[in-house]
């Protein structure tokens, strides 16, 4: 069975759409065609129903977990054979979300880049879901991201603890509390109750980020539904529009301490939270299906070295 034909069938199976695949695979339509062809003659099933989307048939859907499980071994074991030549060459596919990424990488890769010059570090960024859904598909080898993860596949190590911090402007304080704002402020910072800011703006991330479980967890405790004025999967955006007073938002201390963010304005308040709802672990994730190569395992160390928290 040709590899070949192994990975342009995961492509298409991914896009479920032929043009997009030969396209993501840098070939023409009718070569790929021609490839899936050959596949379903050799394996003498139909693997796709040629519908508008594809879809699978059983028979490609069987196919297709056999067809990960190959690939992930087939990347494991030239991973190991490389590290059993102590061969520094190669690729490491890393995927982290963009604001997490833009924080730590620059602490992080030139160190590796001088320990493994000759591999080429690739990186994906997205939000926590959709690297978990790659990572799960055998896309990516080593992920940064929140911790657990709720799946027997994935093997974790913590690297460190974010806190998320409450942003709100003076001026929308004193919009809703006049005078009494900076008094108001101080005490839900003391105690994490949210339960006076009720009636003012969010602006959250989309569901199942960090931020907004840690935003809808503090607002059901202080007994209300934050209304929801604005969302964006882009936490910069959101820290952006909250210095312009449209709302509130949360954001991780551990970006509002990078440099970058020191001149922020004063008239926005940092608040951060002591609720243990709002402090969580990030860590390394790996399907344990799939061999950790020696560049990983390196990448982990120097990680860790770097970012002390």
């Amino acid at each position: 069975m040709n590899l070949l034909n192994i990975k342009y069938f995961l492509e298409t199976s991914r896009t479920m759409n032929f043009t997009k695949a030969a396209k993501n695979l840098n070939i023409s339509q009718q070569a790929l065609s021609a490839h899936i062809a050959a596949l379903e003659r050799e394996t003498e099933s139909e693997l796709f129903e040629r519908t508008s989307p594809l879809s699978l048939t059983e028979a490609g859907r069987l196919f297709q977990s056999y067809a990960v499980k190959f690939s992930n071994d087939y990347d494991s074991l030239m991973h190991e054979l490389k590290d059993l030549k102590n061969d520094r060459r190669g690729t490491i596919f890393i995927s982290i979300t963009h604001t997490r990424g833009k924080l730590l990488l620059p602490k992080i890769l030139p160190r590796f880049q001088q320990e493994f010059p000759q591999t080429e570090i690739r990186i994906y960024e997205a939000n926590n879901e959709e690297l978990q859904r790659a990572m799960l598909d055998g896309k990516l080898e080593l992920m940064i991201c929140r911790i657990p993860i709720n799946s027997p596949s994935v093997a974790t190590e913590f690297f460190y603890t974010e806190k998320a911090a409450l942003l709100v402007s003076k001026e929308l304080l004193g919009k809703y509390f006049g005078d009494d704002g900076d008094e108001i402020i101080k005490k839900v910072g003391e105690s994490s109750d949210l339960s006076p800011l009720r009636m003012m703006p969010f602006m959250l991330p989309h569901s199942g980020d960090i931020l907004r479980n840690v935003a809808e967890e503090l607002t059901a405790r202080a007994g209300f539904a934050p209304k929801v004025t604005v969302e964006s999967v882009n936490t910069e955006t959101l820290l952006e529009m909250a210095v312009r007073g449209m709302g509130i938002t949360f954001y991780p201390m551990t970006y509002l301490e990078h440099t970058e963010y020191a001149n922020l304005p004063k008239e926005l308040c940092i608040v951060p939270l002591n609720a243990p709802c709002a402090q969580y672990s990030i860590g390394f994730c790996w399907l344990r299906s799939r061999y950790l190569s020696l560049a990983a395992r390196e990448f982990i160390k120097i990680a860790k070295e770097n970012i002390r928290r």
